[in-house]
């Protein structure tokens, strides 16, 4: 940590500790962790210290960073006044929890980091006496006080305890949140929310989804030595097979490249063959003769090119609609990669959302107007991808393609145009948005039905409830005068 007689700040490296993973589901509850209950007769803020409860520290840290704690007279252990003119930002890096920080101690001014603990030993359980990284700390903050601790260079580090300091409505309001077992776990309370700061954060969880998916487009771009049409065939694969079938139809797509099925990207019976046998559909004894003409001519182009089908075993046909079966979808892929000859620019280049929705206006093959599966005869019935199937390939493969090529290729005009798309769109419908439905907040476009499907999945899914927006808003406003051992 360094003096100052300015308000300039020096940063320091930090270390935030991890939030509890939890894998989510689409119930329409969220499961509450199992904690173990609070003796009878222990004081709320206690709480904190309870082995059962296994947020403290998180928690900790965001009532230090939003000063959710009494402030008047704050000292040191040793007895030095203490102003908090900055409590410094939480970080998830290596090194202290809070970064630009800036404490008045004793009148001195201090910038550096601060770190949190529930107990000062934590300080030496952790290593932190041998570790250079933390000569930096202005500020050790802790819930209980029950050791002196020393960085390094062994310095006595000031330490402030919060113990009778901390606001038990904020302890309570996170226990509720981490106890909740509605479809979210401020279920009960987000009516108390201002709508208006929902919104502004919704966008910021927009921007976090597409980036995260941008992760898995640039995997598959350098894959294909940023091929940007392959990529986007890979996306529009695995978009076909929508959830359940995501994977077999990336399989499918790795299976057959790109630049194999161009080659007879006039030829619908060829690509209809080459798509149905690398899937691994057409290694079965099959009785029609359109399938058993597939299966001859996939024989010989499998061999001309030397492909390997896919696993059969992978593809999902329980418990969905005949609709979404796999083989109505690669039907449907042979349509699409036949009416693009076999290319995708300009579906890459394509602003107008309409002429998008022109160009995958697909319907199946004369075959499958009445099948859904090879040999088994329906009624007479079109199989036509549809508007909402045409949305959901936008929204879920072009959609992220674009975000993440605009930022591969430093094209941001590509990022704002799929952006724009999700402004233009509806969104698509499924049994989570109805559940944000129930509670008020309505998707009215795929950008917003976007950013609740990842709000869900990312922060109420996982109880990262000190990181949302709706969450923080509700431990802020909660009474801050009523700490342990003092009600106003």
């Amino acid at each position: 940590m360094h003096p100052t007689n300015d308000e300039n700040i020096v940063s320091g490296r930090s270390m935030s500790y991890p939030i509890l993973q939890r894998t989510t589901t689409e119930n329409r509850s969220i499961p509450a962790p199992d904690l173990r209950v609070v003796p009878s007769g222990t004081r709320v803020p206690y709480l904190l210290l309870d082995p059962g409860f296994p947020y403290g520290e998180d928690l900790l840290q965001f009532i230090w960073e939003q000063r959710l704690f009494a402030p008047n007279e704050l000292r040191t252990t040793d007895g030095r006044s203490v102003e908090v003119v900055k409590p410094g930002r939480i970080q998830s890096n290596s090194g202290p929890d809070l970064v630009e920080a800036q404490i008045r101690i004793d009148g001195q001014l201090w910038a550096g980091t601060v770190e949190v603990h529930l107990r000062s030993s934590e300080w030496n359980a952790h290593g932190h006496q041998f570790d250079p990284a933390y000569d930096n700390v202005a500020l050790h903050v802790v819930f209980q006080h029950d050791a002196e601790v020393y960085t390094s260079r062994g310095i006595a580090l000031p330490t402030v305890e919060l113990l009778k300091r901390v606001s038990m409505e904020s302890i309570e309001m996170h226990l509720r949140l981490m106890q909740g077992k509605g479809f979210v776990p401020c279920a009960e309370q987000l009516p108390r929310i201002d709508r208006g700061r929902i919104g502004p954060w919704l966008e910021r969880v927009l921007v976090e989804r597409l980036e995260r998916k941008t992760k898995a487009v640039e995997a598959i771009y350098r894959q294909l030595n940023g091929d940007a049409e392959a990529t986007l065939y890979q996306m529009l694969s695995r978009a076909f097979g929508s959830k359940v079938n995501a994977e077999p139809f990336g399989m499918l797509a790795n299976a057959l490249p790109l630049r194999t099925i161009q080659k007879y990207r006039d030829d619908l019976f060829r690509t209809e063959a080459l798509l149905f046998g690398q899937a691994g559909l057409l290694q079965v004894d099959l009785v029609d003769d359109y399938p058993r003409s597939m299966q001859q001519e996939h024989v010989m182009l499998a061999k001309l090119h030397g492909l390997r089908p896919a696993p059969v075993a992978a593809w999902k046909f329980g418990r969905m609609r005949p609709m979404n079966f796999p083989t109505v979808r690669i039907a449907q892929l042979a349509q699409l990669l036949n009416r693009c000859n076999g290319s995708f620019t300009d579906l890459l280049e394509e602003d107008d959302v309409q002429r998008i929705h022109r160009s995958l206006d697909l319907t199946a093959s004369e075959y499958w107007t009445t099948h859904y599966q090879f040999d088994r005869p329906s009624a007479a019935k079109p199989k036509r991808l549809g508007r909402a199937g045409a949305d959901h390939l936008i929204i879920n493969a072009l959609v992220p393609a674009l975000f993440a090529l605009g930022r591969l290729q430093g094209r941001p005009s590509l990022s704002d145009r799929a952006m724009g798309f999700l402004e233009q769109l509806p969104s698509e419908s499924n049994t989570l948005l109805d559940g944000w439905a129930e509670l008020g907040l309505r998707s009215d476009t795929a950008a917003r039905g976007q950013a609740l499907l990842e709000l869900r999945s990312s922060y109420c899914g996982q109880r990262r409830c000190l990181s949302c927006v709706i969450g923080a808003e509700l431990l802020k406003g909660t009474d801050r005068t009523t700490v342990a051992g003092r009600t106003p």
